[in-house]
């Protein structure tokens, strides 16, 4: 027999447990699943708060008009910024600067280790700042970094800048990840998630765009090639959007002194979070850190995420693939991976209504890894004279990239018992996975080796296999050891203690 759970634990089932129990439809709990037509059923599943009632969907729709409208532009801005390095190098940056060998790589490679040492720092400081404060105000400081990256006139500049712009970087996607848990429920977070991952595609849709046009209509403008006004662009248009994030912000249901949230808003959005047993915010302390040790999800979440990063590089090498053919032109080589853009941020959003439709992560998260390893298979095989089959490949190895946002959904269900758990554990995940990103890459894509990156083409394969195998023990652990449980448990013992 199942030990008993505490009330609102069943809300958090609902996702780690593939759909063993159902979330209640409302904040105060009016109505439950079963007492729904199947009209509402129906609108709920095409959009979470169409099943609400007037009051809580008027709420919804103004938390996803200030929220989703920031996160969503400051993450396209900046993933337009490492979509731009690569796109920069294959449009006139490589012969302006010299740069040969692994260089594009160790572009990459700064970037990274500045991530990572800015990552934990960064959601530990969130815990004592406001978000509404520290978000903005690093992206200001990252829009002049890239501004300066125009400026440059020397490989060792842009390392350096690299490197600082990926420490400043650290606090976005992590930092909106754990903003988002604050504000949705399980119903409605994995929809939000994708969305916001879905703009990083949309960014590396359009920075192609961007850079053949600015190849065909800026080259040599105010004496500045094609690839410096694409830092230009990127690093100018990101000042407005710091600007209003500090009005949009809302920081927390229990804490927010957002001006666009009525009073009885705060208290709706607190009340939803208490529904679903989404904990309000308490003090950081030692013993914070020292029980993640015990946690699994502090460890299982990490390594799989690892293979999720590591194998997701292989599509950021298509450019590059595409350039040492030799077939394209430089606007076409930019141009023709907005394909597989394009059709990352359809299944990115198909996976978000799927998972919220099956009330589970885990079987979306394996069909999307489960995509992915055929093209690396395609890839592997190497059928060099079969173009065809080449961009099929190469295709479908952007395809599993929304599966990123539906893990970290996933650990803010797991971990709805606690916000300093969840904000401690997605940079726990960012960081260990980016420290890989930061060296594994340049063993297996050195683009001195391409087209033929046989190496990179089975070690993706490899990572999106034991992506797909992690992801179900996950999910058999989640179902096995409950957190809240562990959690409740453990906070009884100290009181017992006192």
């Amino acid at each position: 027999m199942e030990p008993s759970k505490p009330e609102g634990q069943s809300i958090v089932n609902y996702t780690t447990v593939a759909g063993e129990h159902s979330p209640p439809d409302s904040y105060d709990g009016s109505s439950t699943t079963h007492r729904k037509s199947l009209r509402k059923r129906i609108l709920g599943t095409i959009w979470d708060s169409l099943d609400k009632s007037p009051k809580e969907r008027k709420f919804i729709a103004k938390v996803d008009w200030w929220i989703l409208t920031y996160v969503c532009v400051a993450y396209f801005v900046k993933y337009l910024d490492q979509t731009n390095v690569s796109n920069a190098y294959v449009s006139g940056m490589k012969e302006d600067l010299n740069l040969s060998g692994n260089d594009l790589n160790y572009l990459t490679t700064y970037w990274t280790i500045g991530y990572i040492l800015g990552n934990m720092p960064s959601q530990i400081i969130l815990t004592k700042v406001r978000p509404s404060i520290w978000l903005p105000s690093l992206e200001i400081v990252w829009s002049i970094l890239v501004v300066a990256m125009a400026g440059a006139t020397n490989v060792n500049t842009i390392y350096a800048l690299r490197f600082f712009i990926g420490l400043i970087e650290a606090s976005a996607y992590p930092g909106i990840m754990a903003l988002l848990g604050n504000w949705y429920t399980p119903a409605e977070l994995g929809k939000r998630s994708c969305i916001f991952q879905a703009s990083s595609s949309a960014a590396q849709m359009f920075s192609g765009y961007l850079q053949a046009a600015l190849y065909k209509g800026m080259n040599g403008r105010a004496g500045l090639s094609a690839w410096q006004w694409l830092f230009v662009f990127d690093g100018i248009i990101g000042i407005p959007i710091a600007l209003y994030g500090f009005w949009a912000i809302p920081d927390s249901p229990t804490n927010s002194r957002s001006h666009w949230l009525a009073p009885e808003e705060k208290e709706l959005a607190i009340a939803r979070m208490e529904r679903v047993g989404r904990a309000a915010p308490k003090k950081l302390t030692l013993r914070t850190f020292s029980d993640l040790v015990g946690n699994w999800a502090a460890w299982l979440f990490p390594i799989v995420f690892i293979t999720h990063v590591l194998g997701i590089r292989i599509y950021s090498y298509f450019n590059v693939w595409l350039k040492s053919t030799g077939l394209y032109s430089v606007e076409k080589v930019n141009l023709i991976p907005t394909a597989g853009y394009g059709a990352q941020i359809i299944f990115t959003l198909g996976y978000a209504w799927v998972s919220d439709a099956l009330q589970a992560r885990w079987p979306v998260i394996v069909f999307a890894a489960l995509v992915a390893l055929t093209g690396t298979i395609i890839l592997s095989v190497w059928p060099e004279d079969n173009i065809p089959a080449m961009m099929t490949g190469w295709i479908l190895t952007f395809l599993e990239t929304g599966a990123g946002a539906l893990f970290i959904a996933w650990i803010n269900e797991v971990c709805a018992y606690s916000v300093e758990d969840r904000i401690l554990i997605i940079g726990l995940v960012e960081t260990i996975a980016f420290t890989f990103s930061a060296w594994v890459p340049l063993l297996a894509y050195n683009t001195a080796e391409s087209p033929h990156f046989s190496v990179g083409y089975q070690l993706a394969a490899m990572f999106f296999a034991l992506e797909l195998l992690l992801t179900l023990v996950i999910a058999y652990v989640a179902k096995r050891w409950d957190l809240r449980e562990r959690f409740e448990r453990k906070e009884r013992e100290r009181e017992w203690i006192i």
